[in-house]
């Protein structure tokens, strides 16, 4: 589960997270569409992953395309990377918050204008 004073940070603005996490799976690549990682080491571990597994597997020719930074989405933010909140005390994760609110708002645009 989501850390503690994540999920109090979030249900503060009416989001209650009850998600929980979990490793990333070869299948997700031919699953998803899209992959977020949240910083570059995120991403960089994805493109790791995804590197062993394709020699062992089918994949899309461009598999490696739908793993994207989050941040790419921001409009409103100049961030590049969404910062781990653990040791910035409560602002840390309304940083978070608010950056993940602008990207999920941009994302949500960029599909529905695909559809």
């Amino acid at each position: 589960m989501a850390d503690p004073r994540m999920r109090s940070a979030a249900k503060r603005r009416g989001v209650e997270i009850t998600s929980l996490s979990r490793p990333i799976k070869a299948s997700d690549f031919r699953e998803f569409d899209l992959i977020l990682a949240m910083d570059e080491q995120n991403k960089e571990d994805i493109l790791n992953a995804f590197n062993v597994w394709k020699a062992r597997g089918n994949f899309p020719p461009d598999a490696d395309k739908k793993v994207k930074l989050m941040c790419s989405y921001c409009k409103k933010h100049n961030d590049k990377v969404v910062p781990d909140p653990y040791y910035g005390g409560a602002q840390g994760f309304e940083k978070v918050l608010d950056l993940l609110e602008d990207a999920c708002e941009s994302l949500l645009d960029s599909i529905t204008a695909e559809n």
